[in-house]
């Protein structure tokens, strides 16, 4: 089976293209999101910090004439102005990390639609970057929650100097499951490209 039979029309190749541009922009917004926050890092003035907390409330001026109303509280902002270096060092790598999965894993991503658009498909790099792209989003997602929840226990141990009893860990759990589907994918892919090679065995 050559490669001219396994090349997607003129739209699907346009399609490829795009999501080539596309992913070239959303690399650029994710570089830019996390200098950003290396930059609030660095300001002076203090480190804020988006804490989760479970079964919490606080008072809130919502009520008659400005009166306080105890709310629920799912995530607040905490501002941490001496965090332990443990703490900071989680803090300037969490962003680091997440966006530098995110911006291998778009490369991977548009490498394949190159790959695909060239009719190369079932190519055996093809495939190694379907793997390699599932294993990039499953690093990268665990550094990146481990950074994360040392650096929201460290900001909370900080704010409270270690009065604050309750050890926080939240996590998205959505990328962990596209890198099970993007697993499933190299699968697939992996069969089609041992069947292509016997395919041209018999040819």
């Amino acid at each position: 089976m050559n490669d001219a039979a396994l090349t997607p029309g003129r739209s699907d190749r346009w399609g490829m293209y795009l999501t080539v541009l596309l992913g070239a922009a959303g690399a650029v917004a994710t570089v830019w999101a996390a200098v950003a926050r290396l930059v609030e890092i660095a300001s002076p003035g203090g480190i804020p910090v988006l804490v989760p907390f479970v079964g919490e409330t606080a008072p809130l001026p919502i009520g008659p004439g400005g009166a306080p109303v105890d709310v629920a509280v799912d995530q607040a902002v905490v501002t941490v102005t001496d965090p332990a270096p443990a703490t900071l060092f989680a803090l300037i790598a969490e962003p680091i990390v997440s966006g530098g999965a995110i911006v291998a894993g778009i490369v991977l991503l548009c490498l394949f639609c190159l790959a695909v658009a060239r009719g190369r498909a079932f190519a055996r790099g093809t495939v190694r970057l379907v793997t390699a792209g599932a294993f990039v989003l499953l690093g990268g997602w665990g550094l990146s929650s481990l950074f994360r929840t040392m650096g929201v226990n460290g900001a909370l141990a900080a704010v409270s100097d270690h009065s604050y009893d309750g050890v926080l860990f939240q996590t998205d759990l959505s990328p962990f499951f596209v890198a099970l589907g993007i697993a499933a994918v190299g699968v697939a892919f992996q069969i089609g490209h041992r069947l292509q090679r016997e395919t041209e065995g018999l040819v």
